[in-house]
């Protein structure tokens, strides 16, 4: 099965045979930014962590069929993961009147109802904070509906390259969703009315191909193999980049970011991905999670690279939790639920909340501008830039170092159900 650059379920209009594109950057922040950062966080939607932000499209009731009810708070710590895997974005979706998240396997968690529920400033202060000091996005869609695999894709390549599932796979076997993974490891895909299953070691063109052939620098930041955290380590499934030397001198430890930027290492383009304990996937403690955000956050901002940086810290999938939305319809298993976006950087607005439509394309089409990257990978570009959230004419943001917080106890968390 062909799984790229013919038709793609995000609505493809070029393929690898055209001859690229390069959209050159002009205008006063193409000196300004020399750093990207795309932080990816896990599972959860816009109305879970900021339904309640003043100015922000938010609720604090959830609808159950035709019955409208308050929002819960969400505990730091789920027992169980929510179920939001195969089927489940579409039964809660329900045909986009976005009221059956109740209705699926562990929503109710403990004799509440934790699908329709939402956290409270003071459980997750500093992101609050973020949201607050910089710009906060509330109309940003995960780009496919469906959970961690497909929109992870997305984020290095624009594209889901047919997957609509994550994939199976042997826990025993690292950890590996991709090139790694067992080779009874499959993924399902669907294109054209036909569907079946593929080994997920892919050759597609990505953003850091772009970078290569551009000579800008990237660097890939994960869970290393063996950690659960390894399946979000997605240029593994890619095998040109898993089986070269870019792999080992490119894609790197998570713990390994914040000593690489305080040395004065910081690449023009990364991605940043957490480890499980700390990646704010339920049933994962939360404020651990925020914690490792802001130690990498606060590492940029104590660096020489602040003045010139836009980090962009998002969440992949909805996780199984609420949001009211309803998604703007693309294709079939485009677009997704809202997740929660913040640009934070010396030129973002300032307790600003853009409500224009984006999602994970959007910031591989800013990064292509910004560095003025040939258009190798295939995908569709009809999206706006997470650019245009940025004003090049303002003072400076000075950074807004954040401390961490003592979280309270628990237990091991169990391992994903995705």
């Amino acid at each position: 099965m062909l799984v790229i650059g013919i038709a793609l379920l995000v609505g493809l209009r070029v393929t690898e045979t055209q001859r690229p594109v390069v959209t050159h950057c002009r205008g006063a922040g193409c000196h300004k930014i020399r750093h990207i950062i795309f932080l990816i966080k896990e599972n959860h939607t816009f109305d879970n962590l900021f339904g309640r932000f003043p100015g922000a499209d938010g609720t604090r009731t959830a609808l159950e069929d035709n019955r409208r009810v308050p929002m819960a708070i969400t505990p730091n710590q789920l027992h169980d993961d929510l179920y939001h895997v195969r089927n489940a974005p579409f039964v809660v979706m329900n045909g986009g009147k976005m009221n059956r998240f109740y209705s699926v396997p562990f929503a109710f968690q403990n004799g509440r109802d934790v699908a329709d529920s939402e956290f409270e400033r003071q459980e997750i202060p500093n992101y609050w904070t973020y949201a607050s000091d910089f710009t906060l996005a509330d109309h940003f869609f995960s780009t496919i509906i469906g959970s961690s695999f497909p929109n992870h894709l997305v984020t290095v390549t624009g594209q889901n390259l047919n997957t609509v599932e994550d994939p199976n796979h042997l826990p025993a076997k690292l950890w590996a969703w991709g090139c790694d993974g067992s080779p009874v490891d499959y993924v399902k895909w669907q294109s054209n009315g036909r569907s079946g299953l593929e080994h997920p070691c892919f050759n597609a063109q990505t953003l850091a191909d772009e970078a290569n052939a551009a000579r800008v620098s990237w660097r890939y930041y994960a869970a290393p193999i063996g950690n659960i955290g390894y399946i979000w380590s997605t240029l593994d499934t890619i095998r040109h980049i898993r089986y070269s030397s870019q792999w080992r001198r490119n894609v790197l430890p998570d713990n390994q970011f914040a000593s690489d930027v305080s040395r004065g290492r910081l690449a023009a383009i990364t991605w940043l991905t957490p480890s499980w304990t700390v990646s704010d996937h339920p049933p994962t403690n939360m404020c651990r999670g925020e914690n490792w955000t802001v130690q990498a956050i606060n590492a940029v901002m104590r660096s020489r690279f602040w003045s010139s940086t836009v980090i962009v810290l998002t969440w992949d999938d909805y996780g199984g939790f609420y949001d009211h939305v309803r998604p703007p319809r693309i294709s079939a298993y485009s677009l997704g639920p809202r997740v929660p976006a913040i640009i934070i950087s010396p030129y973002s607005r300032t307790h600003f909340v853009d409500h224009r439509q984006y999602d994970f394309r959007s910031v591989l089409t800013f990064i292509e501008h910004q560095f003025s990257l040939p258009h190798l990978a295939a995908f569709n570009r009809n999206v706006a830039s997470l650019g245009q959230t940025l004003n090049y004419n303002q003072t400076p943001r000075p950074p807004v170092l954040l401390p961490t917080r003592t979280c309270p106890q628990a237990g091991t968390p169990p391992p994903p159900g995705y």
